[in-house]
């Protein structure tokens, strides 16, 4: 899509952002772990599959010791485990605890039963189409 095309967009994206954002006030659940948005984000990614601490610099922007001290505390709480690889026992993988899972949807998902209770209140018909739209986004967003 071109530059012009995508530029009459940015009011929807930024509803949407906006949307998301008061869902997520409304829907939110209760943290038990306290963790930073580095964090947060290096167990997204250790959870996408093992990742080593060189990636999770990349992805966070930073440089390999401050992704090393994100890692190590996180290793520290349990949340993460750090395994040689296999085929190359050089290379560490840094990878999702069960702990680390349940923290890591505390931290991005909503609470179901929050969310449970609102839905209740619409019929089957707005429910469905709130899904349909979803996934539709989802698919949009994870095509780049």
């Amino acid at each position: 899509m071109g530059q012009k095309a995508s530029a009459g967009l940015a009011p929807l994206a930024a509803e949407l952002s906006a949307t998301y954002a008061a869902i997520y006030r409304h829907c939110h659940p209760v943290h038990t772990v306290a963790l930073g948005h580095q964090s947060v984000r290096a167990l997204q990614l250790a959870g996408e599959g093992g990742v080593t601490v060189q990636a999770i610099a990349n992805h966070l922007g930073c440089a390999p010791n401050t992704a090393s001290e994100v890692v190590r505390r996180l290793v520290e709480k349990g949340l993460v485990s750090k395994v040689r690889r296999p085929e190359d026992e050089r290379v560490v993988e840094v990878r999702l605890t069960a702990g680390g899972s349940r923290v890591l949807e505390e931290q991005t998902g909503l609470d179901a039963g929050k969310l449970e209770r609102r839905l209740a209140r619409l019929p089957a018909a707005r429910r469905e189409a709130i899904r349909e739209g979803l996934n539709l986004l989802l698919d949009c967003v994870e095509g780049e």
